[in-house]
Protein backbone atom coordinates (compact mmCIF):
# COMPACT_ATOMS: atom_id res chain seq x y z
CA UNK A 1 0.00 0.00 0.00
CA UNK A 2 2.86 2.50 0.95
CA UNK A 3 4.41 1.17 -2.46
CA UNK A 4 1.33 2.49 -4.30
CA UNK A 5 1.27 5.91 -2.70
CA UNK A 6 4.42 6.60 -2.99
CA UNK A 7 4.76 5.35 -6.87
CA UNK A 8 1.10 7.76 -7.04
CA UNK A 9 3.27 10.78 -5.86
CA UNK A 10 6.06 10.25 -7.96
CA UNK A 11 3.81 9.98 -11.27
CA UNK A 12 2.45 13.23 -9.89
CA UNK A 13 5.96 15.32 -9.36
CA UNK A 14 6.49 14.04 -12.86
CA UNK A 15 3.44 15.14 -14.91
CA UNK A 16 4.09 18.65 -13.85
CA UNK A 17 1.82 21.48 -13.38
CA UNK A 18 -1.86 22.15 -13.91
CA UNK A 19 -4.16 19.84 -12.17
CA UNK A 20 -3.80 16.29 -11.55
CA UNK A 21 -5.42 13.58 -13.24
CA UNK A 22 -7.51 11.61 -11.06
CA UNK A 23 -5.17 7.94 -10.76
CA UNK A 24 -7.23 4.62 -9.61
CA UNK A 25 -5.27 2.95 -6.89
CA UNK A 26 -6.06 -0.64 -6.86
CA UNK A 27 -5.97 -2.10 -3.21
CA UNK A 28 -5.76 -5.61 -2.03
CA UNK A 29 -8.75 -8.01 -0.39
CA UNK A 30 -6.39 -10.39 0.38
CA UNK A 31 -6.36 -11.77 3.93
CA UNK A 32 -2.78 -11.94 5.29
CA UNK A 33 -1.32 -14.79 6.12
CA UNK A 34 0.54 -15.69 9.18
CA UNK A 35 4.17 -15.11 9.95
CA UNK A 36 6.14 -18.73 10.67
CA UNK A 37 8.60 -16.53 12.25
CA UNK A 38 7.19 -14.86 15.56
CA UNK A 39 7.47 -11.36 15.97
CA UNK A 40 7.11 -10.94 19.82
CA UNK A 41 9.80 -10.55 22.39
CA UNK A 42 10.99 -13.50 24.35
CA UNK A 43 9.58 -13.31 27.86
CA UNK A 44 11.77 -12.33 30.48
CA UNK A 45 13.59 -14.47 32.32
CA UNK A 46 11.91 -15.60 35.65
CA UNK A 47 12.70 -14.35 39.03
CA UNK A 48 13.92 -16.58 41.29
CA UNK A 49 11.01 -17.22 44.39
CA UNK A 50 12.72 -20.37 45.65
CA UNK A 51 12.70 -24.49 45.28
CA UNK A 52 11.33 -26.10 42.55
CA UNK A 53 8.65 -28.29 43.58
CA UNK A 54 8.56 -32.20 43.02
CA UNK A 55 9.36 -33.14 39.79
CA UNK A 56 11.89 -34.16 37.30
CA UNK A 57 14.34 -30.44 36.26
CA UNK A 58 16.98 -29.30 34.26
CA UNK A 59 20.10 -28.67 36.04
CA UNK A 60 20.12 -25.22 35.54
CA UNK A 61 16.40 -24.13 36.96
CA UNK A 62 17.28 -25.60 40.08
CA UNK A 63 17.33 -21.97 42.47
CA UNK A 64 18.92 -24.10 45.50
CA UNK A 65 17.33 -25.71 48.56
CA UNK A 66 16.23 -28.66 46.60
CA UNK A 67 16.19 -32.40 47.88
CA UNK A 68 17.30 -34.53 45.61
CA UNK A 69 15.95 -38.46 44.96
CA UNK A 70 17.92 -39.84 43.20
CA UNK A 71 20.81 -38.33 43.03
CA UNK A 72 24.50 -39.83 40.76
CA UNK A 73 26.61 -36.61 40.80
CA UNK A 74 26.34 -33.01 40.52
CA UNK A 75 27.19 -33.64 37.27
CA UNK A 76 23.79 -34.70 35.97
CA UNK A 77 21.65 -33.24 33.06
CA UNK A 78 18.28 -33.35 35.38
CA UNK A 79 17.53 -34.04 39.13
CA UNK A 80 14.70 -35.03 40.36
CA UNK A 81 13.07 -32.68 43.25
CA UNK A 82 11.92 -35.03 46.11
CA UNK A 83 10.01 -33.04 49.00
CA UNK A 84 12.74 -32.35 51.84
CA UNK A 85 10.51 -33.89 54.26
CA UNK A 86 10.73 -37.37 52.82
CA UNK A 87 14.49 -39.47 52.76
CA UNK A 88 16.30 -38.22 49.94
CA UNK A 89 19.69 -38.91 48.55
CA UNK A 90 21.04 -35.23 48.67
CA UNK A 91 20.05 -31.63 48.63
CA UNK A 92 21.38 -28.41 46.40
CA UNK A 93 22.22 -26.37 49.69
CA UNK A 94 22.94 -22.91 47.50
CA UNK A 95 22.82 -21.91 43.96
CA UNK A 96 25.46 -18.73 44.18
CA UNK A 97 27.01 -16.60 41.41
CA UNK A 98 30.61 -16.30 40.75
CA UNK A 99 32.15 -12.79 41.18
CA UNK A 100 32.43 -10.07 38.48
CA UNK A 101 29.75 -9.32 35.72
CA UNK A 102 28.96 -10.14 31.97
CA UNK A 103 32.16 -8.57 30.73
CA UNK A 104 34.43 -10.85 33.16
CA UNK A 105 36.37 -13.20 30.66
CA UNK A 106 36.13 -17.06 31.25
CA UNK A 107 38.87 -17.74 33.92
CA UNK A 108 39.50 -21.63 33.40
CA UNK A 109 37.60 -24.51 34.47
CA UNK A 110 40.91 -24.96 37.00
CA UNK A 111 40.15 -21.40 38.57
CA UNK A 112 36.51 -22.19 39.03
CA UNK A 113 37.53 -25.69 40.24
CA UNK A 114 39.61 -24.13 42.91
CA UNK A 115 37.28 -21.62 44.26
CA UNK A 116 34.25 -23.94 44.37
CA UNK A 117 35.39 -25.79 48.06
CA UNK A 118 35.68 -22.74 49.76
CA UNK A 119 32.55 -20.96 47.93
CA UNK A 120 30.17 -23.96 48.73
CA UNK A 121 31.66 -24.30 52.07
CA UNK A 122 31.49 -20.85 53.41
CA UNK A 123 29.54 -19.97 56.47
CA UNK A 124 25.70 -19.90 55.71
CA UNK A 125 25.70 -22.71 52.60
CA UNK A 126 24.87 -25.16 55.17
CA UNK A 127 23.01 -25.25 58.64
CA UNK A 128 24.60 -26.52 61.15
CA UNK A 129 22.33 -27.49 63.67
CA UNK A 130 20.84 -29.80 60.91
CA UNK A 131 24.42 -30.95 59.89
CA UNK A 132 25.44 -32.27 63.22
CA UNK A 133 22.82 -34.75 62.84
CA UNK A 134 25.46 -36.53 60.32
CA UNK A 135 28.89 -37.53 60.77
CA UNK A 136 29.63 -38.20 57.09
CA UNK A 137 28.09 -35.28 55.30
CA UNK A 138 29.88 -34.53 52.17
CA UNK A 139 30.14 -31.56 50.27
CA UNK A 140 30.25 -31.78 46.14
CA UNK A 141 30.25 -28.67 43.60
CA UNK A 142 29.27 -27.99 40.29
CA UNK A 143 30.14 -24.78 37.71
CA UNK A 144 30.62 -23.76 34.25
CA UNK A 145 33.39 -25.49 32.36
CA UNK A 146 33.63 -23.96 29.57
CA UNK A 147 34.16 -20.40 27.69
CA UNK A 148 31.20 -20.96 25.84
CA UNK A 149 29.08 -21.64 29.12
CA UNK A 150 30.46 -18.65 30.70
CA UNK A 151 30.17 -16.31 27.29
CA UNK A 152 26.82 -17.60 27.27
CA UNK A 153 25.87 -16.61 30.96
CA UNK A 154 26.23 -19.38 33.23
CA UNK A 155 27.97 -18.50 36.01
CA UNK A 156 26.07 -20.00 38.99
CA UNK A 157 27.84 -22.39 40.83
CA UNK A 158 25.72 -24.75 42.58
CA UNK A 159 26.42 -26.84 46.24
CA UNK A 160 25.65 -30.30 46.81
CA UNK A 161 25.03 -32.32 49.94
CA UNK A 162 25.25 -36.12 50.25
CA UNK A 163 25.97 -38.67 52.74
CA UNK A 164 29.22 -40.29 51.85
CA UNK A 165 27.94 -43.86 53.25
CA UNK A 166 24.74 -43.34 50.67
CA UNK A 167 22.18 -43.72 53.36
CA UNK A 168 19.74 -40.93 52.70
CA UNK A 169 18.88 -37.17 53.94
CA UNK A 170 15.71 -37.06 56.39
CA UNK A 171 15.57 -33.57 56.68
CA UNK A 172 16.74 -30.07 55.06
CA UNK A 173 20.46 -29.13 55.81
CA UNK A 174 20.60 -25.55 53.42
CA UNK A 175 21.83 -22.68 55.76
CA UNK A 176 20.17 -19.03 54.65
CA UNK A 177 23.05 -18.57 52.24
CA UNK A 178 26.51 -16.53 52.63
CA UNK A 179 26.15 -13.26 54.18
CA UNK A 180 26.92 -10.91 51.79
Amino acid sequence: MVVLAALFFLGQSLVGGGDPAPVAVGTSSATPTPSATPTEAPPAPVEVTGPQPAGEHAWDTLFGGECLQPYVSPWEEKFTVADCATPHAAQLVYRGVFAGDAATAFPGEAELAGQINALCSAPGVIDPAAAAAYSDLQVQGSYPVTEEQWTDGARYYYCFVSLASGEPLTATVAGPGPAA
